[in-house]
């Protein structure tokens, strides 16, 4: 992987748009990010973890990655260049960020997190572009990180060596170095296949358990199936689960089978005797019945010879009451005849007593002649309907036209005296149009002169508070002109002294038998003596430091107090001497006068409408005496109209009415006396028609009664009988001749006859002898039945327990194989010579590749003195299956091992960029091997002294020979020297910038 170009907005320390040319830096192989503490350094490393993950090296949140100096016009964004396996991608992200926003309640808005990752390639005309690959943050992620073969933990810890995370894995704790080789590794999978060894284990013993409980099952149920007596001669085996248990379950089936086979031939005999003794039942069963049925026959025959004389008389009175039968409509006819004819005349009466006295008694042609007369009259009224509708109506229309009328002249009356107002009202108006438009015209050059006066005083004031702040600041470059000059004399006196006593703090350095650096002498017999007071160099860079720090304040002072007296200037010229009272009393004095004339020329466009609405009213008036005038002329000549049809429609009215109040009245009273009238005829002719429905009836039923033999109504009436009556009788009288010719057949059988002679039969006897042939069948089919059911269960059991020893003994092997292995993994076996767990076993060879990898540079890095040496110690209160994670330093120049916590800062930092270099190796070989064009290598140089500085750039400028650029991230000023080609980093109060700063520029 290789790292084009980088540009970030508003993230971090970056206020704006910073663009970073990696292309630039990589080409010098090593390059310096170089800046004061702050400034951002370890941001621009935050970018490109930013750039490619989504998210920056740690466990901080995304939502703090917006620079706080930022305009909130700028949006946070990063994008970045890089090529994998000769493709080249570009990627931009945004993170979650607010910004303001007018729609939102709160005045701020959330926008979500976004990524764009593009390809680019060629097309088929040769030209090349950028094409799409994901704009999904997740997706864009995975992409990356399957090109890379890196996840973002492994490339922080293989490009990016974070700042005090060096010495992180050198100390760590084995536990603590086994979670983060675990997690670099993906070792988990062989925790994983420790964890399934171990609960296949607990499967398997669950199991065998399970099946041992199945085998214990089933040897119980034999030997309860088999029974005490089956037990007695077979008795189960010692062992439940041993070998013997299922020999002796076929043992026991073959004595069940034996039992069966007897039993089955007990019960063919006892089925034999039991068919004999029901045949001797049936038999005796059957003479019983015959014997019986003769005698019963013999004791019925006596009781119908009792009843016959009885039977006779009832035969008569049925063929009575079959005679009158067919009788039976007739009379019923008359009297019904009879009934209806009585209710007729009934009804009429009482209809009759509605008419009035002169027509009670009236036959019914003189009814009917009053009924026609009715009817002529009710015609003649319904006919003068429609005038009485048209005599209300015109009713209403005479009061809507009054009303009209009474309307239409107030109208009139109003519209006259509005408009002789008129002239008045128009005059007034048109007056105060003319005033107010003038008014309105001297409204622009007010309100400009009043801005005017308001830039002016504003201007002033600016000016008067510009004079005051110009006067401090001037005292404030004054004092700090003094301190400055007070601090540069006190530096240069220090100097002179420090110079004067050089030989002093030259001879302080001199060791018997080392050269002098002046004179090279090994022997210094009169080394100088310092003074009481003679200063150090560390009091000479002090008093330098301060002598900076003032003149950088008094620098800032002159700055400030020029800045200052330049907008005073600027701010005099523009408001003049005038002073701000005098300026401020004639903007109050203008603002009065330009308030006063707006609001008279804020009525002029309302005066204006007013007058076209009171031109356009004056329209309107006249208009409406217009019609009011039309509409009383009219109102007043169609009531005459209607006035006159009135008249002649109550003349015709009144001769109609007769007494009544209105002719609805005189036609309601007429239709009920006709309504009446015709009802007394339609009841007197269903009088008479019932007298002679009667009168009918009557002489049909004498004639037919007399044809019966009936010589009057009243002896047909008497002779007649219900229908159920009758059916009754004949009922009675068949089944007593069906009686009697059965009995006559029964006494004649000749069966029957035979078995009254012979002696009397005993089915009882019978009986118990087919009960206990059938006990004997019941208890040889019992035996049978338990016999078959007792080998059918042993057969099924036999069954199912070969499987089950068969299952049971693969069990018991697997079982032992995974415990076995299970144990192995756990480092629990003897068999596990290093008592380590799988995994912990995986990371110690992945830590020991670590250490021969980092060894190759530690040994330049420290002159040949310093190895990492493997160790299998474990933590303290660990278990010694945690054991393996360890690492000791081995002192070449002693022979002896001593812990890494015993080292100085500089061989800490040293052994630990060892570590982590080799770390990196590795790490980069598991991921598939793909080549790292760059490491990033975050502080620690300012513990090292000269010496081990120059060792480590060495091994640096040899990462170079892979084609492999590093960064260095310091502040230490000997890099800068070290190191031509630099990216600088300045910190400013409005944010940091970046500047390249080349080796050839």
């Amino acid at each position: 992987m290789r790292l084009h170009t980088m540009t970030v907005t508003a993230f971090g320390p970056f206020a704006r748009t910073e663009n970073v040319d990696f292309n630039q830096l990589f080409s010098a192989g090593v390059f310096l990010l170089k800046g004061v503490t702050g400034a951002g350094k370890t941001s621009v490393l935050d970018a490109v973890c930013f750039a490619l993950y989504g998210s920056v090296p740690g466990h901080r949140p995304t939502t703090r990655l917006r620079s706080d100096h930022a305009p909130d016009t700028l949006r946070t964004r990063v994008e970045m260049q890089f090529s994998v396996s000769g493709r080249r991608f570009k990627i931009a992200r945004t993170p979650v960020q607010t910004y303001r926003s007018t729609r939102a309640k709160d005045g701020t808005a959330t926008a979500q997190a976004t990524a764009q990752l593009h390809e680019r390639i060629t097309r088929p005309d040769g030209s090349t572009g950028w094409e799409p690959v994901s704009a999904h943050v997740q997706e864009a992620s995975t992409q990356i990180t399957t090109l890379l073969g890196l996840t973002k933990e492994q490339f922080c810890q293989v490009v990016l060596l974070p700042q005090g995370d060096f010495a992180k894995f050198l100390h760590a704790s084995a536990g603590d170095r086994r979670a983060l080789l675990s997690h670099l590794f993906t070792t988990h999978r062989f925790q994983d296949l420790q964890t399934w060894l171990a609960t296949r284990r607990n499967t398997l013993r669950n199991d065998l358990q399970q099946a041992q409980t199945t085998i214990d099952r089933l040897g119980g149920r034999l030997e309860q199936a088999a029974g005490p007596q089956l037990s007695e001669t077979a008795p189960p085996p010692r062992e439940p689960n041993g070998p013997d248990l299922l020999p002796w379950a076929h043992d026991l089936l073959i004595r069940a089978s034996a039992a069966h086979d007897t039993a089955r031939a007990a019960e063919a005999t006892t089925d034999q005797a039991h068919k004999a003794a029901k045949a001797a039942l049936a038999a005796a069963a059957g003479l019983a019945g015959r014997q019986q049925r003769h005698s019963e026959a013999a004791t019925r025959r006596t009781t119908l010879d009792q009843s016959r004389a009885h039977n006779q008389q009832l035969r008569t009175r049925l063929e009575y009451a079959r005679g009158a039968e067919h009788l039976s409509p007739l009379l019923a006819a008359v009297r019904t005849g009879a009934d209806q004819l009585s209710a007729a005349q009934d009804t009429e009466r009482e209809r009759r007593r509605l008419l009035d006295n002169a027509r009670t008694n009236a036959t019914t042609p003189e009814l009917e002649q009053a009924h026609q007369e009715l009817h002529a009259t009710l015609g003649h009224l319904e006919a003068l309907r429609p005038r009485e509708a048209r005599h209300t109506e015109l009713a209403h229309q005479l009061a809507t036209l009054e009303e009209k009328e009474k309307l239409a002249q107030e109208e009139l009356d109003d519209a006259q005296q509005w408009l002789d107002s008129w002239p008045h009202s128009h005059a007034t108006a048109t007056d105060r149009v003319t005033a107010l438009r003038s008014a309105a015209e001297r409204v622009p050059q007010l309100a400009k002169e009043e801005k005017a006066l308001a830039q002016q005083l504003e201007t002033a004031e600016t000016r008067d508070a510009l004079a005051a702040e110009l006067e401090k600041a001037t005292k404030a470059a004054d004092k700090r002109s003094g301190q400055a000059l007070a601090a540069q004399k006190t530096w240069l006196d220090l100097r002179e002294q420090r110079l004067n006593g050089m030989a002093a703090e030259l001879a302080g350095d001199l060791q018997d038998g080392q050269p002098c650096t002046v004179c090279g002498s090994p022997e210094h017999p009169r080394p100088a003596q310092p003074s009481a007071q003679q200063p150090t160099r560390t009091d000479e860079e002090k008093s330098a430091q301060a002598y900076e720090k003032a003149r950088k304040l008094q620098e800032t002072a002159d700055q400030a107090r020029t800045d200052l007296a330049t907008r005073h200037a600027q701010a005099t010229g523009a408001a003049g001497p005038e002073p701000v009272t005098g300026l401020r009393a004639r903007l109050e004095h203008a603002h009065t006068t330009h308030t006063a004339v707006q609001q008279e020329a804020a009525e002029f466009v309302q005066a204006q409408q007013n007058l076209e609405e009171l031109q356009a009213e004056h329209d309107r008036q006249d208009q409406q005496r217009t019609r009011a005038q039309q509409q009383v002329t009219e109102s007043q000549s169609r009531a005459a109209t209607l006035r006159q049809e009135q008249q002649q429609i109550i003349r015709e009215l009144d001769g109609a009415r007769a007494d009544a109040p209105t002719l609805e009245h005189r036609i309601t009273a007429l239709t009920e006396d006709r309504d009446r009238v015709a009802d007394v005829i339609e009841h007197a002719r269903r009088t008479t028609a019932a007298a002679t429905r009667y009168t009918d009836a009557t002489a049909t039923a004498h004639d037919s009664a007399a044809k019966a033999g009936f010589p009057t109504l009243e002896e047909a009436t008497d002779a007649l009988q219900p229908a159920p009556i009758i059916q009754q009788w004949q009922t009675e009288l068949d089944q007593w001749d069906k009686d009697d010719a059965a009995v006559a057949d029964l006494l004649a059988t000749p069966e029957l006859v035979d078995a009254s002679q012979l002696p009397p039969a005993d089915p009882a006897a019978a009986q118990a002898a087919v009960t206990a042939a059938e006990t004997a069948v019941k208890t040889a089919t019992n035996s049978t039945y338990e016999a078959h059911t007792r080998a059918t269960e042993l057969r099924s059991l036999t069954d199912e327990l070969a499987p089950a020893v068969e299952t049971l003994e693969r069990l018991r092997t697997d079982h032992a194989l995974a415990d076995r292995l299970a144990e192995v993994a756990n480092g629990r076996s003897t068999a596990n010579t290093l008592s380590m767990e799988l995994e912990a076993y995986v990371l110690a060879s992945r830590l020991k590749e670590i250490a021969a990898a980092a060894n190759t540079r530690l040994l330049n890095m420290t002159s040949e003195r310093f190895l990492l040496v493997y160790s299998q110690d474990k933590d303290p209160g660990k278990g010694r299956t945690k054991a393996g994670l360890s690492l000791r330093i081995l002192d070449n120049w002693t022979g002896l091992e001593r812990e890494t916590s015993t080292l100085s800062g500089g061989e800490t930092f040293t052994t630990s960029l060892a570590l982590a270099l080799g770390l990196a190796d590795i790490v980069t070989g598991e991921a598939g091997g793909r080549p790292l064009g760059v490491l990033f290598v975050d502080e620690g140089f300012g513990s090292l002294d000269e010496q081990s500085l120059t060792d480590v750039m060495d091994v640096l400028d040899q990462l170079r020979a892979g084609d492999r650029a590093v960064g260095v991230v310091s502040h230490v000023g000997d890099l800068s020297d070290r190191i031509p080609t630099q990216l600088h980093i300045r910190k400013e109060r409005n944010g940091s910038t970046v500047q390249p700063v080349l080796a050839d520029a």
